[in-house]
């Protein structure tokens, strides 16, 4: 580097002229007095004291006054850097979170060569979900991923996770409630998939996460017909070659949802657990706009893979089926990528009753 270079990259750094002159003074000397500085910087003895107390503040010098004069030293070059490192790193998360509270507008598709990067689309799409993630990443990326998953749960976000090779970096003494709804571990190298409410998310080589990746790259994508593209790959492909670790019990009863994939997904666990169910219901014909509730009607069927024994007849079907009034009728969700063409109806609203409760 130039000192041309040098002087200019400190004065980006925020130093003004005087404070990178006497710098540079004392960087070539290693010390110097105040009265040298004052010499070299053509500026009063007692200016110096204000620009050696800002070079101080910088961490770019030490202020010695056990001598007479005042010595004015250089920092060890690590440590100076150390310091300007440090304060990069804060500017950048700064900039980062301001940047995504001002919601720009974000392609529909990025592709994104930094593992840093991918990471940071990944906890995005993590904080920014509402009702379900899925997630097939390795278990390496597990330390980094805790906070946003706690906070996904406390959230009431209904997180599956897939820990991928190298699933020994994983300790067994993990407390896996707090951080998914269900968890597996798969002893392979899958692409990374992270999809959250079938809306955002990332797809990418197993690389990109793991080991050195070379020239692996991923897609960052909020665009909901890709993003239900890459959750049917992920739930038919890898989420059934997982082997269990952690299943949350059910939600209490009665307990209501808007998702009725979360709604699937707990009326499984208490049939598991030997409850009939009863539901209140609001379901629309798919391309109808009205809608029909129907009040404690019997839960005759739970359509599903992701929790327990499979029940469901196609990879991606999550459903609920109704006796009714009317007969017997096959409810999907109506907030995916993929309407419920194969059941008729969406359900709107699903609360979860425990028949032997009656009208409780």
């Amino acid at each position: 580097m130039t000192d041309r270079s040098l002087r200019d990259n400190l004065l980006a750094f925020g130093l003004s002229e005087k404070e990178t002159d006497a710098y540079l003074a004392i960087l070539r000397a290693g010390d110097a007095t105040t009265g040298e500085i004052s010499e070299v910087a053509g500026v009063s003895q007692g200016y110096v004291y204000e620009i050696a107390g800002e070079l101080a503040a910088h961490g770019l010098i030490t202020v010695d006054e056990t001598t007479s004069p005042t010595l004015l030293r250089a920092r060890p070059p690590e440590e100076a850097l150390g310091d300007f490192a440090e304060r990069l790193d804060q500017l950048g998360e700064d900039i980062d979170r301001l940047y995504r509270r001002s919601e720009p507008t974000e392609p529909s598709v990025e592709i994104v060569h930094s593992r840093t990067t991918v990471r940071k689309r990944i906890v995005r799409a993590i904080d920014r979900a509402r009702h379900d993630v899925v997630l097939t990443v390795p278990a390496s990326e597990f330390t980094h991923l805790q906070e946003p998953l706690s906070e996904a749960r406390r959230r009431g976000v209904t997180v599956y996770l897939q820990l991928v090779a190298p699933v020994g970096a994983v300790s067994p003494d993990v407390d896996w409630g707090r951080f998914g709804t269900v968890v597996k571990t798969w002893d392979a190298t899958p692409p990374v998939t992270v999809v959250a409410d079938e809306q955002t998310g990332v797809m990418g080589s197993h690389g990109i996460l793991a080991g050195r990746h070379g020239a692996a790259y991923a897609l960052s994508f909020a665009q909901q017909d890709i993003a239900g593209a890459f959750f049917g790959n992920a739930i038919s492909n890898f989420w059934p070659m997982g082997e269990v670790r952690y299943v949350s019990d059910p939600d209490p009863l009665p307990a209501t949802y808007d998702h009725l994939r979360t709604a699937t997904i707990n009326a499984a666990l208490h049939r598991a657990a030997g409850r009939s169910l009863l539901a209140d219901v609001t379901v629309r014909a798919v391309g109808e706009t009205e809608t029909t509730t129907y009040e404690r009607v019997p839960v005759v069927g739970v359509r599903q893979h992701l929790v327990g024994d499979p029940t469901n007849e196609f990879p991606i079907e999550n459903s609920l089926v109704f006796e009714t009034p009317d007969g017997r009728i096959a409810t999907g969700g109506e907030d995916g990528s993929v309407l419920p063409f194969y059941e008729g109806y969406a359900a709107v609203s699903v609360t979860l009753y425990d028949a032997a409760d009656g009208q409780n």
